[in-house]
């Protein structure tokens, strides 16, 4: 393989070399299809490969779903539609929409735990043939583990302040069981007060 296939490689979104097939494109036109014509007839749709190919891409690396549909000439009322008439479009479209998020969080995993060094396995799609590119060691980024952490601590936190207020909001609501019989004992001698105040009304009355 020559210089320029591998940096081709690269720059390959292997998001949709693995999950934006043919296979995945005709059980989605076939959902579609039916979904129009629920007599079998095989309607045909507006969503063609090309158009699929290029919303989940952009959905891929990062775009919203308004703006992939832009980009991919799918107006917004269709991609709206697709998404409620096919599982499939919906399945691969929600893989998509967390690619990035997913990326992000291997290239911090390696930063923080680091990587020996090996060989990835390219196979040519036309000649079949394999090729092996070399993947530099990565040693232990400290700095990126710090930065993990402090943001997890700082989301632990967010919660914990989160939780804590909307307790907060809640007034009289018992926190733990001690407090839960104390407020049903509570309860019981204010419906007996209020039990006796009316019958002594009553004995009055009479």
């Amino acid at each position: 393989m020559n210089n320029k296939q591998i940096k081709a490689k690269n720059h390959e979104n292997d998001f949709i070399k693995q999950h934006v097939t043919d296979g995945v494109y005709r059980k989605i036109a076939k959902e579609l299809s039916e979904a129009e014509d629920p007599k079998g007839r095989g309607r045909k749709i507006e969503l063609t490969a090309e158009k699929l190919h290029n919303f989940l891409f952009y959905l891929s690396m990062g775009a919203s779903y308004k703006y992939a549909s832009e980009w991919a000439q799918i107006p917004e009322n269709t991609r709206q539609k697709y998404m409620a008439k096919s599982e499939e479009f919906r399945r691969v479209a929600s893989l998509a929409k967390a690619n990035v998020e997913i990326v992000a969080l291997e290239v911090l995993y390696w930063a923080m735990v680091g990587r020996k060094p090996g060989y990835y396995e390219y196979i040519h799609p036309i000649t079949k043939e394999p090729t092996y590119i070399l993947l530099d060691a990565i040693q232990p980024n400290v700095k990126v583990a710090m930065w993990w952490l402090d943001k997890c601590r700082y989301f632990e936190k967010r919660e914990e302040a989160e939780a804590k207020e909307k307790g907060s909001n809640q007034l009289g609501a018992p926190q733990n069981e001690h407090e839960a019989e104390l407020l049903e004992m509570l309860m019981n001698r204010h419906y007996d007060y209020v039990k006796r105040k009316q019958q002594e009304v009553t004995t009055k009355t009479i």
